[in-house]
């Protein structure tokens, strides 16, 4: 293979920020899955009852993360201080001497310089509990101990699947799809009882947002 070195450079330059591109997003294991049995379906839905349940459990909290946000080539670093409570959730994310990285506010996380990541509060409160609040789902199909399940909220104009671990009552990661985008989230390390590693990206815009929990505070009355 021959080229000048400026094509190459810049075939080189355009490969970097492919692989960029991809890193921004999290990735979760592919899936084949097969139509549900019924032993598997009545499995399912009670893992998906014990997963609802664990996240019922969850008292108002203040949550710290340790967070990382990314767009195209560009990644900030920073602390990101979440209160979530049943009527509400808000959060506020610093860097280096408190200075403010980013505000949640109305259903968006505006972080400096930046596009807004649209994350209603439903689903902001949903990934971060490990859950997500569209009523029953529909059993979609299987894969071994992972089932897929999926909500169709035709008023809301929202659509969502979630692959559940059956055998572990927990998610591995969830797909929204609504009017400001499309948005995945991967889920990862213990749920004690909140989600240790949550990654969510923005498919359209591109930008993601990955929190690793360092702390959390029960709100007492």
């Amino acid at each position: 293979m021959s080229g000048s070195p400026r094509s190459l450079a810049a075939a080189a330059l355009l490969l970097a920020g492919l692989a960029a591109a991809c890193a921004t997003y999290p990735t979760a294991p592919r899936h084949l899955f097969q139509p549900i049995g019924e032993e598997q379906r009545a499995m399912a839905l009670a893992a998906w009852q014990d997963a609802l349940r664990r996240a019922d459990s969850l008292p108002p909290s203040r949550l710290l993360y340790d967070a990382k946000f990314g767009q195209g080539h560009a990644r900030i670093s920073g602390t990101l201080a979440v209160v979530v409570t049943p009527e509400n959730v808000k959060a506020t994310a610093t860097g280096l001497f408190g200075s403010t990285l980013a505000q949640y506010e109305n259903g968006a996380l505006r972080v400096n310089g930046r596009d807004p990541l649209f994350l209603e509060p439903e689903l902001l409160r949903g990934a971060l509990a490990g859950v997500w609040r569209g009523g029953p789902p529909t059993l979609a199909g299987s894969e071994g101990r992972d089932c897929l399940l999926r909500w169709n909220e035709n008023t809301k104009g929202i659509v969502a699947e979630a692959v559940l671990d059956a055998a572990a009552a927990r998610l591995e990661s969830l797909r929204v799809t609504g009017a400001h985008g499309e948005v995945f989230v991967v889920f990862s390390g213990a749920f004690d009882p909140w989600p240790q590693v949550v990654e969510l990206s923005d498919l359209r815009s591109g930008q993601s947002l990955r929190l690793k929990r360092v702390a959390i505070e029960p709100i007492r009355e």
